[in-house]
């Protein structure tokens, strides 16, 4: 267990901890993401086209034809409470893009920072006078430190400022959508 912790043994299992992390992190903003793209393409056709000159009414996507099956649920609901409460999750769910990616962004940064002081701190604990044991867990500190700041640029770089544009598009199609919507549904005088 010596040899694990002062070896390369710890420094690959925490490698291995951080990019996994990073796989999970870019799986869930991936998918996330492809969602508020796809809402806010679908509800942006009905704007500009209406529901029979819609783009994606022929697309094979289960993406699409789920949004579509939603959005046609609630604009046939007799159930005005139900309608808002849809809406009011789309928009919710487009909303927490960002703070996700923040999150992940954080954690990814916190796992270096952890094996820096994991690193740091085994090197303190080690006494006697063989420099090579000192400095073996610093590999821990160091290359930690690399791959969660690293990992955490790619995260930034791929994401950053998609995110924000997407879920902006997204908020004011859904206030426009919603909007024409509820005007749509008032009887006319």
């Amino acid at each position: 267990m010596r040899d694990f912790v002062q070896g390369w043994g710890l420094t690959i299992v925490m490698l291995a901890a951080i990019a996994l992390v990073f796989v999970a992190a870019w799986a869930h903003l991936a998918t996330e993401l492809r969602w508020v793209r796809a809402l806010t393409d679908y509800l942006g056709s009905e704007l500009v086209g209406g529901q029979d000159k819609s783009p994606h009414k022929a697309s094979g996507s289960l993406t699409l034809e789920a949004l579509r099956d939603e959005v046609n649920a609630v604009v046939v609901s007799s159930d005005p409470v139900w309608a808002q409460r849809q809406v009011r999750s789309w928009e919710m769910r487009a909303q927490r893009l960002e703070p996700a990616q923040v999150f992940w962004i954080d954690l990814l940064r916190s796992l270096g920072l952890l094996g820096t002081v994991l690193g740091l701190g085994m090197s303190m604990t080690l006494s006697g006078s063989d420099v090579a044991k000192l400095l073996d867990p610093l590999a821990l500190a160091v290359w930690t430190t690399v791959a969660g700041l690293a990992l955490s640029i790619v995260l930034s770089a791929l994401y950053g400022m998609k995110l924000t544009v997407w879920s902006d598009a997204c908020a004011k199609n859904l206030e426009a959508w919603d909007r024409r919507r509820r005007q749509d549904r008032e009887p006319t005088p």
